[in-house]
């Protein structure tokens, strides 16, 4: 990777003819645009630097406006002269939106992952013997498929529901931006290979749950394993306890899929809504919400949660929508008031039930998860844009808010402005929202694209066990980083990034999870993101 970090700052894979052109320059002075032969097209005269907090720099945000195809020079022409190509095309993030989605196919467990698919960066399968239940040993069970979640090997039931959502809801809303063929093994046959990747982990998904309805908080080993190929990771996995909120989140995705299958799986889709069903009469069978916490010897990801409300609250909207029981809309109206409605995550999850209230049920959702949730929601939207305003970089995200997997709540506040466009009709979020996207790809304040694959200036060293072991020098492609951390830091991160601001709180180093791990629930709603905006690129 280039070292060199240009104080021009651009989305590196692109930008689309049809949307506007945004860069963040860090020298002062006029700026030129000029077309291919040399000749200037544009001269700005641009607002004066100024300091952003996040990232410690002078730095000032320009709108190029829309240029027709092409590539263009643009240079800052004071003392700081610089310059740096820009690409316009008619559709420039489809290859990405793309990659994205076959990132999640290289997380596939429990199959070969073939060369005609996955080129040179192959393995044979992995993790496919029985699985223990950790409370009672007796249990044996066969559990194979579904995504390794992040970094590691471990299969989690809360953010793969939460990660098979963001993609399903892709679909529904933005077809045209995710419906091409990825070469995936089940690749032309007749359902979009969007669809045909999240069937992998829906699978996977309906193997966790127990005969009582209740669904198995993670599938995982008593520890991480060590830097080596999935197939050569032989210890014994278990079953782990089963959880409130893996339960709900179980339900209201499978609930959700069960809808979206139907016109090509009937049988499948059945059995998704019994499923459902089945979970959340557990759930009202047990209604004493308990906590998730690692059993005592278990040192994998936690995934815990002090609050199962908003996975409540997703899956009755979602079985409401699925079954048209009145039963889920009155559970879902009791629990609207406590949720956060913009929040898309595994941790919290309201926003899929406000998308599902008011981008599937509608006015059938009532007075009070139609009109009432559209007026706070709404409301919520609206305030992404003003942290928009407030970074140097647009970037929808505060100087403290840089977290592990930061790139979740950017990603997460672009898909807020982008649905408060659609409520409305009102385009005015549309540039923030796609500035959010353009950080992901290289507008940022490391001048780094996040996508594996990706861009001019990639992230080659990801937290990856598959991408650090199997000698190939590039990284398994497809998979955004988790990008700047300096809220939680392991401690040689913490020494080697003292006094770093926040959104350069970052290593490209395989070591470094805190900064630089993947996750499937971080490409997700990267992939609704870039089939919103590739949609778009398809409407001339």
């Amino acid at each position: 990777m280039n070292n060199t970090l240009s104080k021009i700052r651009i989305n590196q894979t692109g930008y689309a003819a049809s949307l506007p052109v945004q860069v963040a320059v860090l020298a002062a002075g006029p700026l030129t645009l000029s077309d291919s032969t040399g000749k200037v097209i544009k001269t700005i005269t641009p607002d004066p630097l100024t300091f952003d907090e996040a990232s410690g720099d002078e730095v000032r945000l320009v709108d190029l406006g829309i240029l027709a195809e092409g590539e263009y020079t643009l240079t800052c022409t004071g003392s700081d002269s610089t310059s740096r190509t820009i690409r316009v095309t008619a559709d420039p993030w489809q290859e990405v939106t793309n990659a994205l989605i076959k990132g999640l196919y290289f997380q596939r467990c429990g199959c070969e992952l073939e060369a005609k698919y996955a080129g040179k960066f192959v393995h044979p399968a992995c993790h496919t013997a029985p699985a223990l239940g950790w409370e009672d040993r007796s249990v044996k069970k066969t559990v194979t498929g579904g995504w390794h979640d992040a970094g590691d090997f471990g299969k989690y039931v809360g953010p793969g529901a939460v990660t098979v959502a963001h993609m399903l809801y892709a679909h529904i809303l933005f077809a045209k931006g995710c419906s091409d063929e990825l070469n995936i093994p089940e690749s032309g046959n007749g359902v979009p290979d969007i669809l045909n990747e999240a069937r992998y982990e829906l699978e996977w998904i309906l193997k966790m749950q127990r005969e009582d309805g209740a669904f198995y908080h993670k599938l995982t080993k008593d520890h991480f394993a060590d830097f080596i190929m999935p197939e050569d990771d032989h210890d014994q996995e278990y079953l782990m306890p089963a959880s409130h909120c893996a339960t709900a989140a179980a339900c209201a995705c499978l609930a959700l899929a069960s809808r979206v299958y139907k016109e090509y799986d009937e049988v499948f889709s059945d059995r998704m809504l019994n499923a459902a069903i089945a979970g959340s009469a557990w759930l009202d069978a047990n209604p004493d919400f308990i906590p998730f916490v690692n059993p005592d010897g278990v040192r994998t990801g936690e995934y815990g949660d002090e609050s199962c409300d908003d996975e409540l609250f997703w899956a009755a909207c979602e079985l409401f929508a699925s079954t048209g029981d009145v039963k889920y809309r009155t559970q879902a109206e009791k629990l609207f008031h406590d949720c956060s409605l913009t929040d898309y995550g595994w941790e919290d999850v309201s926003g899929l039930g406000a998308i599902c209230a008011l981008f599937v049920l509608k006015e059938k959702a009532g007075d009070i998860l139609y009109t009432e949730l559209k007026d706070v929601y709404l409301q919520k939207c609206k305030a992404t844009g003003e942290i928009s305003d407030a970074s140097g970089y647009g970037t929808a995200l505060p100087a403290d808010g840089y977290v592990w997997g930061s790139i979740l709540p950017i990603m997460a506040n672009s898909m807020s402005m982008i649905l408060y466009g659609l409520l409305t009709g009102d385009e005015s979020l549309l540039p923030k929202a796609l500035i959010q996207w353009d950080y992901a790809l290289g507008l940022n304040a490391l001048d780094i694209c996040f996508v594996t694959g990706c861009g001019e200036r990639t992230v080659m060293n990801p937290h990856h066990r598959p991408s650090g072991a199997d000698g190939i020098e590039e990284p398994v492609p497809g998979l955004i980083s988790g990008g700047p951390n300096n809220v939680h830091n392991y401690p040689f991160i913490k020494e080697k990034l003292a006094g770093v601001p926040a959104a350069k709180h970052f290593v490209d180093e395989l070591p470094s999870a805190d900064t630089n791990e993947i996750a499937i629930y971080w490409n997700s709603p990267a992939i609704f993101v870039g089939a919103y905006f590739s949609s778009l690129c398809k409407k001339n």
